[in-house]
């Protein structure tokens, strides 16, 4: 690798570096008022509606609330872990694998996950359309968690809706996919959302361009990149992704 790549590969760390430790401040920021938003849905009054979960799931205390809130703190923890050297990747990965190893039995919980969307729909409405970039990025970390719920048996759709979430427009149509059955709160999201461009976020720079202009990575099959310069800058991040990515998709 070429002298300009390396400078390259440099500068982006640091941004990527910057960047995650943004995310985190804002996502704990966000995280902060879960606690008083949850009490104000479950003592509102009976014409609340609680996209398919119930009152009490968004109760404070509740079991569920709890292990959301933790999966939010434990993304912002890996936030600031992510983008960093191979050590701490693995602390990231271990972060995740306790979460999920504490939560499996709520994972497994069809309940849970309907409560999780049901949650992720609530912050969304109280977002301006997503333009309160502090609950955007909580209803991306209670997605991956919904996600994560709904399709861990299934890693090529999990990836496909991952990437989805990377987007607004991605957030808004899961999130219509997830609530239309049990309410037409998200009605107004699927309009706007057909106004959106049809895009996607490159990994490496993440930048969003037009889906088809994307490429998938060669080795995993499910990362996408913009140009092949950004691929090569993201490598040494994606490194040992690729290769768990790889071995997981093998297995299916």
């Amino acid at each position: 690798m070429g002298k300009k790549s390396r400078r390259n590969r440099n500068k982006k760390t640091g941004h990527d570096a910057a960047s995650a430790t943004a995310i985190a401040s804002a996502i704990a920021s966000a995280t902060d008022s879960a606690t008083a938003i949850a009490a104000s849905s479950a003592g509102s009054g009976t014409n609340q509606c609680f996209h398919g979960s119930t009152a009490g799931k968004f109760h404070p205390k509740s079991e569920y609330m709890k292990a959301a809130k933790e999966y939010v703190e434990m993304l912002r923890q890996e936030a600031l872990l992510d983008n960093q050297d191979g050590s701490k990747k693995q602390q990231a990965l271990a972060i995740r694998r306790i979460y999920d190893e504490d939560h499996m039995y709520l994972i497994k919980d069809p309940e849970f996950c309907r409560f999780v969307f049901a949650f992720s729909t609530k912050k969304y409405l109280e977002s301006n359309n997503l333009k309160d970039k502090s609950r955007g990025l909580v209803i991306r970390a209670l997605l991956h968690l919904g996600l994560f719920c709904r399709y861990r048996t299934t890693p090529k759709e999990l990836h496909k809706y991952d990437r989805d979430i990377r987007t607004d427009r991605g957030i808004i149509k899961v999130l219509v996919r997830e609530t239309k059955t049990h309410c037409k709160c998200m009605n107004e999201g699927k309009v706007i959302a057909k106004t959106m461009d049809i895009n996607g976020k490159c990994h490496g720079c993440l930048e969003e361009f037009p889906k088809e202009t994307l490429s998938f990575c060669d080795g995993c099959q499910l990362l996408k990149y913009h140009n092949r310069e950004c691929q090569i800058n993201h490598w040494h991040i994606h490194k040992s992704d690729c290769k768990r990515f790889s071995e997981s998709n093998a297995k299916v």
